[in-house]
């Protein structure tokens, strides 16, 4: 008659050290989670964390939380920045603490909020939704996605670039805006990709003799200029580029845009292949900096010098670089 009653006193005591192990707070965050309201929950389980003693479930309710509060809030605005602070803990979450269900919550999460945000279309919009994409397949996720919607991007924008080059035959201008657009392009996907070598190649020849300041009133670039882009205070402007086999010449003048004096140095520049090796110039010609007191004034421009840089064969010449008290100026070439 006894054992039944210890045995249901023991099962009592053995129920109530699995309850009591949870904090007030994170057992309101798991009435919440098991209502489907994820804002609420994330609250209390934020304070349970501050409060210690957590359950070994936890943690799995708390990424999962986490995820569910991400798509919560990119309803509201897919663009939003907490949304890729949210996306960066899961992620950490994840890799501490392991989960199949939350893993495949995590990466349907991170595809249905990088397609809104690629949806948008502006270039911050389409650089957020790629970073989704990558995430989303470092974590697990069909490996392609990212690329096929890379190609789609890519591919419309190139489109509309190409219309501003040909517009700059009549409109000089012009160029610099489909420079700018290019270079906006290769941050929202991570980098120039085969698709945009042509035209930028040709672009860049464009305006080899063009001070790129997007900046100029004159530009109408929709927005303000991206820092990441507009960053050189001092501009060059090729006014002939005659690359050959072994050498390459190269006549170079500035504009200084910095906020002091220049000092236009034919030993300052260095010509950067493709593959990242340096050269520097074995012969200078022309109107560089011969003593203390040649230099160009703020907003001014310099006269033309000649370079000749000596390099092995088959070298592709990719920007010519020059260092100044101003930092570092670079000129993409063809």
């Amino acid at each position: 008659m006894n054992r039944p009653m210890v045995t249901l006193c023991a099962g009592l005591s053995l129920a109530f050290l699995l309850t009591s192990c949870r904090t007030r707070q994170e057992a309101a965050g798991d009435k919440y989670r098991k209502m489907g309201d994820p804002i609420h929950a994330l609250m209390q389980y934020e304070e349970a964390l501050k409060r210690g003693k957590l359950s070994k479930e936890f943690y799995k309710n708390y990424t999962q939380i986490n995820i569910q509060a991400m798509g919560v809030r990119a309803k509201e605005d897919p663009t939003a920045e907490f949304l890729d602070i949210l996306k960066d803990t899961v992620a950490s979450l994840l890799s501490q603490h392991p989960d199949p269900a939350n893993q495949a919550l995590f990466v349907s999460t991170l595809q249905t909020i990088a397609a809104q945000r690629i949806k948008i279309g502006s270039a911050e919009a389409v650089e957020g939704g790629m970073r989704f994409l990558q995430t989303a397949e470092k974590v697990g996720g069909a490996t392609g996605a990212a690329a096929i919607a890379q190609k789609q991007v890519v591919a419309a924008k190139l489109k509309e670039i190409e219309n501003d080059f040909r517009e700059a035959a009549t409109a000089p201008t012009a160029g610099i805006v489909a420079d700018y657009k290019l270079n906006k392009l290769a941050l929202m996907v991570g980098g120039e990709t085969p698709e945009m070598k042509d035209l930028w190649s040709r672009i860049r020849k464009l305006n080899l003799n063009t001070y790129l300041m997007y900046d100029n009133d004159d530009v109408d670039l929709g927005e303000r200029p991206d820092a990441r882009i507009n960053k050189y205070g001092v501009l060059l402007g090729i006014v002939k580029y005659e690359p050959g086999a072994t050498a390459t010449k190269i006549q170079v003048k500035a504009w200084n845009g910095s906020s002091g004096p220049l000092r236009f140095e034919g030993d300052n520049f260095t010509l950067i292949d493709k593959d990242g090796k340096a050269f520097k110039p074995t012969a200078k010609i022309g109107g560089f900096a011969k003593t203390a007191k040649d230099i160009i004034p703020k907003g001014e421009e310099s006269k033309t010098g000649g370079l000749t840089f000596s390099h092995p064969a088959g070298t592709v010449p990719a920007y010519l670089e020059f260092k100044s008290t101003s930092g570092t100026t670079r000129k993409y070439l063809p």
